[in-house]
């Protein structure tokens, strides 16, 4: 589940990436001493019963630590090397397969769905593609009648579809993001099918031997240590194991079970699997209008005027973020085995790997003028207090930031703005421009981007890792 909430819409071009600068960066006993320090702050505020923290600079491991317990009940204690559940981390490993299957001529990113998924007649033009980018246009899985949508108990994949098939498209193909699970359950489907195994022999088969990715394995599937992390709930020091989502749900959008170690490797590997034109396809952005910028199975963000590709997880009991900044050679992996579902007070990925980022690449300061620092400001606080002024926005943006989306955000659970720092200004044509802070709040530390125009109107704002 995509849990960050991004108000904007923040275009990424799509052109080849450009040839990586040699590394004017490298870790030292100093970070290390620091993300120690912060990892530690976590377990001792009882934010989690256990955390997991991993960077990787220039193709190799620099640090990866546990903090706490990755089973309360036995005193385990969280490794690196402790099985995991990963959510939708998950989608980037089944869009993998996608690419890989076209690689070898089992199928074209541009068929059809319907061509591998005949029953899901409500699929009509949309592409495989489509599937990935997350713009097939299929209905909401998750209001569909006739089928009980419980998440805690199994249910036939079969069943599902019939019962989203009776419902109508929710766009045309192609025409708007929407992140939607079904998507890569259908993906996965179609895995399967293209290929003639199951969906996790697949995996196993080409992404998990070829990355000697040992230790991973899909929900469900034997190889699952009995002593992976179990997975909670609950205020910060009040937790209860967290019941067990089924692994029929998770299927191609959620059921990666893995360890910080294994993760790493594909975000190493990633590169050794796929042709340079299919891992330029997955770090593509749609261009489509919604909430993100989304390629294959990541979300296509910026951090400090340079590409951030990323994608979090967030099942029953479990919260991971796997973060690269591949123009510097870093990734950053966090896990965390608690969910948000109870509260939000918690210790959240997304954040803390914005957290270790500041510490391994620190944002540049940039000179700003004021009107623009205290414009910034004012919106965070309007978002956060649900005064929305549209006078000030443009159209589109206006539309976009509907009462309803302003009504679900969770910017007054982070506190009060403790301090707003400039670190990137990025023209954006017609006249606009994209400005980056990193800002502190009482109870979390974000980046926050407002692009502004010519004459003064916000024409997107929201919240990253």
């Amino acid at each position: 589940m995509l849990t960050r909430l991004v108000l904007a819409l923040m275009l990424i071009g799509a052109a080849a990436p450009p040839t990586p600068a040699p590394l004017a960066h490298v870790f030292t006993a100093a970070m290390e001493r620091r993300l120690d320090d912060l990892g530690a702050g976590f377990i001792r505020d009882h934010r989690t019963p256990g955390l997991g923290i991993c960077v990787v600079e220039d193709g190799r491991i620099v640090y990866a630590h546990g903090f706490g317990r990755a089973n309360l009940a036995r005193n385990q204690q969280f490794e690196p090397g402790t099985q995991f559940y990963v959510g939708s981390i998950s989608k980037q490993f089944t869009a993998a397969a996608i690419l890989l299957l076209a690689q070898d001529g089992k199928l074209k990113l541009d068929d059809k769905v319907t061509k591998y998924v005949p029953e899901l007649t409500v699929a009509g033009n949309a592409t495989i593609a489509q599937l990935l980018d997350q713009t097939a246009g299929l209905p909401d899985y998750t209001k569909a009648t006739g089928i009980k949508i419980d998440p805690m108990h199994t249910m036939k994949l079969g069943d599902l579809i019939a019962a989203v098939d009776k419902m109508p498209p929710s766009s045309a193909p192609g025409a708007v993001f929407a992140y939607n699970n079904f998507n890569y359950m259908m993906a996965g489907l179609v895995v399967e099918r293209a290929s003639g195994v199951t969906l996790s022999d697949y995996l196993q088969q080409h992404i998990f031997l070829p990355l000697v990715m040992n230790q991973s394995f899909y929900a469900g599937d034997n190889g699952i240590s009995s002593t992976h992390a179990a997975g909670y709930t609950g205020p910060p020091g009040r937790f209860t194991l967290a019941p067990a989502e089924d692994p029929a749900w998770l299927f191609g959008a959620g059921g990666l079970v893995t360890t910080m170690y294994d993760l790493a490797k594909w975000d190493i590997g990633l590169p050794l699997l796929l042709r340079v034109d299919a891992e330029r396809a997955m770090f593509t952005p749609s261009g489509a209008p919604g909430a993100q910028q989304y390629g294959y199975g990541w979300v296509i963000d910026s951090r400090d005027g340079k590409r951030y590709i990323w994608h979090n997880g967030l099942i029953s009991g479990y919260h991971a973020m796997n973060a690269l900044l591949p123009d510097d050679h870093v990734a950053v992996i966090v896990f965390a085995n608690v969910d948000t579902f109870a509260s939000a007070a918690v210790a959240q990925p997304e954040s803390i790997a914005a957290n270790v980022l500041d510490v391994v690449l620190p944002p540049s300061a940039v000179r700003v003028d004021n009107a623009v620092i205290e414009k910034a400001r004012e919106w965070l606080e309007r978002i956060a207090d649900k005064r929305i002024d549209r006078t000030q926005l443009t159209p589109a943006f206006s539309t976009l930031l509907s009462d309803d989306l302003v009504a679900r955000s969770n910017f007054a659970a982070l506190g009060k703005v403790e301090a707003l720092v400039p670190i990137a200004s990025t023209a954006a044509g017609k006249g606009e421009t994209t400005y980056e802070f990193l800002v502190r709040f009482a109870h979390a530390q974000e980046h926050y981007k407002i692009t502004i125009t010519s004459d003064g109107k916000i024409d997107g704002l929201g919240l990253s890792p």
